[in-house]
């Protein structure tokens, strides 16, 4: 198949014209001519028009608006023979169970630019194989060149209005309540809705956004994940397949629960100093980011213990013995409020929460766990299916396993933007039945701070360079897939400094 950019007819022949936006190359004689990949896929354009009109086609065009030069490219039986090579070369790379080995060092620059660049990660996959060949782990960043574009395009659309009903009308999603037209959004201002409360979306709207690839979350008032629709699964049948396969083997669950766990500890360890931190200029044995608080120095030393457990037991005991002496410090992370407008945290409590503080925090997790549900799903994983937490009937697995390493930096730090900064007050919950929940006003204030948040540039431990929270997540993702696939040696997770 191809999208023509244009078919000109002349003496009652038809053939196609390709617009590109560079400069035509010169031949050895200075005269100007095409690229070969933009004449391979003209020539494409051409035997799709040859067994359209079942007329011989012999040439096309193409006009470089760079140099604005127009070059006649010949379909010739050298030409032709290409092309089916080509297209012989990607069904074999189609039938692969994994993307084909990075392109050697003098062919590199070739990935820049490529669409599926996002795929195959090649700069991070060397940097892998390398780092596992040497048999070193350096602590500095490999500092490669980003791939992945640094932050999402578009923006989230959050329906909580109760009695609304979203329909769509030409190129736009209406919003209308009681007759009255609310909101009108571009479809191509969004990534991404978000559905909670009782709100109504009409067939002809989620049709829409499913044929362009935006998918819908529904959720809650509490802020329970419910599903997400989306358009049909990646056709990544080989992924799902060594998902299940690496994921049922206990060592490889043993070590991937490892890395995750690891992420985590040291992301609360690092938000527990930063919000505890006593003296401003404190140095400790670590590089002068230590910190005197006694549950910082225990979360250190979970954290040498992990290496040596050798069950997923274990490691869930762990991870619990770090919840306690996090959660532990929690109420000292807020700042001190006017009478009348504090919060107070005692201990973590769910399902429901019974006060503020777990109201704001179960509901930043649920909103983190639909972000990585989505994260996955792009990446041709099956979400349900994963290797630390338990698979239960109707439970995201996966998504609550990418999620551990991002629950103190984005979520915890949603949470305490909010309350530190007064973002939100008492009046902003309403308690019925012991079950805690934010008001309309609420959420809104809460979507607001939690889109900033995932919107917060930060460098990759690994990596080096710097991207958006939320295309971290699908770098952990993309980066968890080649490991599942054989690509890479080892899964390391995210970790902020």
């Amino acid at each position: 198949t191809a999208v023509l950019d244009l078919i000109e007819e002349k003496d009652g022949t038809a053939y196609p014209v390709e617009t590109k936006h560079g400069s035509a190359p010169r031949d050895e004689a200075g005269r100007p001519t095409a690229w070969d990949n933009d004449a391979v896929q003209l020539c494409a354009q051409g035997l799709l028009l040859e067994e359209e009109f079942g007329l011989p086609i012999a040439s096309g065009a193409i006009f470089y608006a760079g140099t604005r030069e127009r070059i006649e490219v010949p379909f010739d039986e050298e030409i032709r023979a290409k092309n089916l090579g080509a297209v012989e070369l990607i069904r074999t790379l189609i039938a692969r169970d994994a993307p084909p080995d990075p392109l050697p060092g003098d062919l590199r620059h070739r990935c820049h630019g490529c669409s599926l660049a996002t795929v195959c990660l090649p700069e991070e996959t060397l940097y892998q194989i390398r780092e596992a060949e040497d048999g070193s782990v350096t602590a500095t960043p490999a500092g490669i060149t980003r791939v992945i574009p640094q932050s999402d395009d578009g923006a989230i659309l959050y329906l909580q209005e109760p009695g609304s009903h979203v329909g769509k009308r030409s190129e736009h999603l209406i919003v209308r309540k009681d007759g009255q037209e609310l909101n009108r959004v571009p479809l191509h201002a969004i990534r991404q809705v978000v559905v909670l409360s009782s709100v109504q979306v009409s067939t002809q709207a989620l049709e829409t956004l499913a044929s362009n690839g935006i998918p819908v979350a529904f959720m809650t008032n509490h802020g329970r994940f419910i599903a997400t629709l989306s358009p049909a699964p990646a056709k990544n049948v080989s992924l799902r397949e060594a998902q299940f396969r690496r994921f049922a083997d206990p060592s490889e669950a043993l070590g991937l629960a490892r890395a995750v766990v690891r992420a985590k500890l040291t992301n609360q360890r690092t938000l527990l100093m930063r919000c505890l931190r006593s003296r401003p200029d404190e140095e400790a044995e670590e590089g002068g980011r230590g910190s005197d608080e006694p549950a910082a120095r225990d979360l250190a030393e979970l954290l040498t213990r992990l290496d040596r457990v050798s069950g997923v037991e274990s490691i869930l005991g762990l991870e619990g013995q770090g919840a306690a002496l996090y959660f532990g410090e929690f109420n000292r992370f807020l700042k001190a409020q006017p009478p009348g407008r504090g919060f107070d945290f005692r201990s973590r409590n769910r399902r429901p929460p019974r006060d503020p503080v777990n109201a704001l925090l179960s509901f930043a997790y649920a909103m983190l766990a639909k972000d990585c549900f989505s994260a996955l799903c792009i990446v041709g994983f099956d979400p349900y299916r994963g290797f630390y937490h338990t698979g239960r009937h109707g439970r995201p697995s996966l998504a609550l396993d990418l999620m551990e390493e991002f629950r103190s930096v984005i979520a915890d730090s949603v949470v305490l933007t909010l309350i530190n900064n007064r973002l939100v007050t008492p009046g902003d919950f309403v308690t019925w039945r012991d079950a805690c929940q934010l008001t309309e006003e609420g959420r809104k204030s809460f979507f607001a701070a939690y889109e900033q948040r995932k919107a917060t540039i930060v460098s990759h431990p690994v990596y080096g360079y710097k991207m958006s929270y939320s295309r971290m997540l699908e770098v952990q993702a993309r980066m968890l897939a080649a490991y599942v696939r054989g690509d890479v040696p080892r899964y390391t997770g995210f970790t902020v400094r």
